[in-house]
């Protein structure tokens, strides 16, 4: 071989390599891409803060709706109270004025849960509790929580979730702080 045809080889073996090396990188770069970025726990998937000792359902509620589980439970609130509806609800107006009574616990057992643990709310909980009478619910609370406000949404059982949830009631009621 001449020294031109060694030059000529020595040039084509070096961009071959530039090139394999650059689509490799490329490769490298696709794979990266298109992996799955890892998934963060979402903030709200917390125990509900009240009551300290009651039963918690287990996020998702992959139940049907009812009021025979704490999973049920949630998936009864979660179809029944849309997100749309629970930020349509909590305005400042209607935060709950702490002079009226929440739901009391009166059985020995109670079921607690939160809504929306797997996606973000724009609130730090949305949550419900429950007293238990047979292994159903016999009542239930459900607020929703973010920083300092609280918002009261339903007291309800079987008979009341018949009828369609309050999702604007007005906001001048004594149990709304109101424009307070």
């Amino acid at each position: 071989m001449n020294a031109k045809t060694q030059e000529t080889s020595a040039l084509v073996i070096i961009a071959m390599i530039v090139l394999v090396g650059a689509g490799q990188s490329q490769q490298s770069t696709k794979e990266i891409i298109k992996s799955p970025a890892p998934q963060s726990q979402p903030t709200n998937c917390a125990n509900p803060t009240w009551p300290p000792h009651a039963i918690v359902a287990k996020y998702p509620p992959n139940a049907k709706p009812g009021f025979n589980s704490p999973e049920e439970v949630t998936a009864l609130l979660e179809q029944r109270w849309l997100l749309a509806d629970v930020r349509k609800f909590a305005i400042p107006e209607r935060r709950h004025n702490y002079t009226y009574q929440n739901l009391v616990l009166d059985t020995p057992e109670a079921w607690a849960g939160r809504l929306y643990c797997d996606i973000a709310t724009g609130f730090d909980s949305i949550e419900w509790y429950a007293t238990v009478e047979n292994g159903r619910v016999k009542e239930y609370s459900l607020q929703a929580r973010r920083g300092k406000d609280f918002w009261l949404l339903e007291i309800g059982n079987q008979a009341s979730v018949r009828k369609p949830p309050k999702v604007e009631p007005d906001f001048r009621a004594p149990y709304f702080v109101g424009h307070k």
